[in-house]
């Protein structure tokens, strides 16, 4: 019986399944790529896009946004629209639930006004990991990205693979009227939370 006992333990070590480890965290965007100071001589989406060549160092100031998911799932890419066109949320009476998707568009100035943002690993690929949420990442939050064009084509396809990034922090209500004199005329309002 000790004999078989042991015969038996020894099977069921052997056929059992080796110990997993943990799995491995997705990789996030670094923390590096989020600056403090705005980057300078930023321009608009539809002006870059219609300058820029693919392998250009580009600067842009944006708007999360441009269609209803401007993340894409379980990857660091994001769409942002120019800050000219107006969001839904900035048209009086307009009760869109997804503001952020500018349905009050028409197609050819979404194609001419939106452009596809991307973050990636030193090789160059794109980060596995949803960028909504990471240093303020969310619809409707203002950026001002520095990055290179790495994708342009005739039928609107813009990619900017991003060096660096600024969110705008939202201002609360007592700053927006002590510095609302101060803001340039083409400054938004700050990005309400979905």
């Amino acid at each position: 019986m000790h004999f078989t006992t042991t015969i038996l333990s020894i099977v069921f070590t052997l056929a059992a399944p080796p110990a997993s480890s943990p799995p491995e965290a997705a990789p996030k965007i670094p923390d590096t790529v989020f600056v403090e100071t705005e980057p300078a001589d930023a321009k608009c989406v539809a002006e870059v896009k219609k300058s820029a060549k693919k392998g250009d160092t580009v600067v842009v100031k944006a708007k999360v946004g441009g269609r209803t998911e401007p993340f894409v799932k379980n990857r660091a890419i994001v769409v942002v629209a120019d800050r000219c066109m107006k969001s839904c949320d900035q048209i009086p009476g307009d009760t869109c639930t997804k503001p952020w998707d500018y349905c009050c568009e028409p197609p050819e100035s979404l194609k001419a006004n939106t452009m596809t943002v991307q973050f990636v690993h030193d090789d160059g690929k794109v980060i596995k990991s949803g960028a909504q949420g990471v240093h303020g990442l969310e619809p409707l939050a203002l950026v001002v990205l520095e990055g290179t064009v790495v994708e342009k084509d005739d039928k609107g396809t813009f990619v900017v693979r991003v060096k660096r990034m600024y969110v705008e922090k939202p201002a609360n209500v007592e700053e927006s009227k002590n510095t609302s004199a101060e803001k340039p005329k083409n400054a938004e309002p700050a990005a309400p939370k979905p």
